[in-house]
């Protein structure tokens, strides 16, 4: 689950994206009731929904709410759409990849999408088919007691936090922080027994990366937040 927003932070756009090693094939049930899903989610935050299928093609398929159609097209003809939605800017990306760029979709959006804002939704927690919190999940070496947000991901936390304001909807944000531990043959391991848990503040207006604010919550346990 993607939100799309422009170099402002303002959401444009949500998109359920996933890799497949066929895009000619049919989707799967898994798929159907992820993107039913999606698009339920899309509504309730007031944003246009799309679902794009790729593999490792130089086509795409695309399915957008509006004309309830599936297309297959070009990623030029991709980059078109997302114009259409507001969403590509001139410029350059401000967020660096983390290691590597992770897919063809991902070389794509960094290339062609210019200076904008994405945010990945980790988790959506539903209570009776309505968004009940939207939780960013952070996990790194550092200690409990020391980490706190980097401010480098505070225009993605606003992207999230700007769309809540939209949606007019009592939609808390949460982060949860575990901390990643060296395991056997070089490979980490996550320690989830014990959790750090943020609450971002949501106000009222829109806001900018440099309004971010949030207060620490608590520390929990993974049976405790579930």
């Amino acid at each position: 689950m993607l939100i799309y927003g422009n170099k402002e932070g303002i959401p444009k756009l949500f998109v359920y994206v996933n890799r497949v090693d066929n895009i000619d094939s049919q989707p799967s049930g898994n798929e159907i009731s992820a993107m039913k899903t999606c698009s339920m989610i899309a509504d309730q935050l007031k944003l246009p929904f799309v679902w794009i299928r790729f593999d490792n093609s130089d086509n795409v398929h695309f399915y957008n709410q509006k004309d309830n159609k599936v297309y297959t097209m070009s990623y030029d003809q991709l980059r078109d759409r997302f114009e259409a939605y507001g969403v590509v800017e001139s410029g350059t990306p401000p967020k660096t990849v983390n290691q590597y760029t992770s897919s063809k979709y991902h070389d794509w959006q960094r290339s062609n999408l210019g200076h904008i804002t994405v945010t990945d939704i980790d988790l959506i927690r539903l209570s009776k088919n309505n968004i009940d919190v939207i939780i960013e999940l952070k996990r790194s070496k550092q200690s409990l007691d020391c980490w706190k947000p980097y401010t480098n991901d505070y225009p993605n936390f606003a992207l999230t936090i700007n769309t809540i304001v939209l949606s007019g909807r009592n939609i808390p944000f949460y982060l949860y922080y575990n901390v990643l531990c060296d395991g056997s043959a070089g490979k980490r391991t996550d320690d989830i027994s014990r959790i750090k848990c943020f609450e971002f503040v949501i106000p009222q207006n829109l806001i900018g990366q440099n309004d971010v604010r949030y207060n620490f919550k608590e520390f929990s346990t993974l049976q405790q937040l579930l």
